[in-house]
């Protein structure tokens, strides 16, 4: 009997429809696996390889290899930390919308202010005690910090201002460098004492007690001082229930903020820090919060 290479191995014959498609897939799998190889070589040849390298090796006997290998230091950790800021950086327009309402409307979002985890942890805390909890960004949840808000209300502070002193005819350039160093001098201040408040009080590894986190709510004030200089003075009791309103929401919200944020986990977190520290903490944010913020505010103000 002649050899069949179409015979079924289960005793039957097969069409030649029933072998070929068996086989086209395999050849366009491998085809496919064929062609980003030879992009990929394509890609990255030899003569850009070797330009690369001459470029390196030119660009480091210029200025020295232990000059070029502190320049490709400086280099990383400068892309390490714009990677790190930029995370702060990621906003919607509706989460400039949410954040705004929470701090001109706190008391309206209830007892929903802890971040949302983003994962597993990652780095050692600030503490040295254990691995620091990562949130997601200020994108995905409104109740991460950012530093797009308080950036654009320090400009908006600053021009509205200046306008005001345009429109009373004691417009001068330099008031807007001597404000602007103030307002700085002011937020430095300010972020001191919460930063050192908190130090002496607690240890957390919780990324809301780091300076960049700490910043963001500091810097959240411009909000309401903004809206403070918008308000009319006449009549004159408008304006002071308009200004008092504002500062105690202000208060509410970065008293809130922090407090429910300051640890990673609220359960595991506590039972290692004794009930006293909690409750001096808490004091501290509510002085903190609603006494010296108003103060600040009115000598910004």
């Amino acid at each position: 009997m002649a050899y069949n290479p179409y015979y079924n191995l289960d005793g039957g014959q097969g069409s030649v429809n029933d072998r070929v498609p068996l086989q086209q897939p395999q050849q366009h799998v491998q085809q496919q696996q064929q062609q980003p190889q030879q992009g990929s070589q394509m890609n990255v040849g030899p003569a850009g390889s070797m330009a690369f390298q001459l470029g390196q090796n030119a660009f480091s006997s210029f200025i020295g290899q232990e000059n070029f290998s502190q320049f490709q230091e400086t280099v990383s950790r400068a892309a390490t930390g714009s990677a790190y800021l930029s995370h702060y950086f990621q906003v919607s327009t509706s989460f400039v919308f949410a954040k705004i309402r929470q701090i001109l409307l706190p008391f309206l979002k209830g007892n929903n202010w802890q971040r949302t985890p983003a994962g597993g942890p990652s780095g050692n805390g600030a503490s040295g005690t254990g691995p620091t909890v990562t949130f997601l960004s200020p994108i995905e949840d409104e109740n991460s910090p950012d530093m797009y808000v308080p950036l654009m209300a320090l400009v908006t502070y600053i021009l509205v201002w200046n306008i005001k002193q345009g429109l009373a005819g004691a417009f001068n350039p330099e008031n807007l460098y001597y404000k602007l160093s103030s307002i700085l001098a002011f937020v430095a201040l300010d972020l001191c004492i919460l930063k050192l408040g908190l130090y002496l009080l607690v240890h957390t590894a919780s990324p809301t007690a780091s300076v960049t986190e700490l910043t963001c709510y500091v810097g959240y004030k411009f909000v309401p001082l903004t809206l403070a200089l918008l308000l009319p003075k006449k009549p004159r009791w408008v304006g002071i229930l308009g200004t008092v309103y504002l500062f105690v929401a202000f208060g509410v919200f970065l008293l809130r903020s922090v407090k429910f944020n300051l640890f990673n986990d609220a359960v595991a977190d506590i039972i290692g820090v004794k009930k006293s520290t909690v409750k001096q903490c808490n004091y501290f944010l509510f002085v903190y919060g609603f006494v010296w913020q108003s103060v600040l505010m009115w000598l910004m103000a």
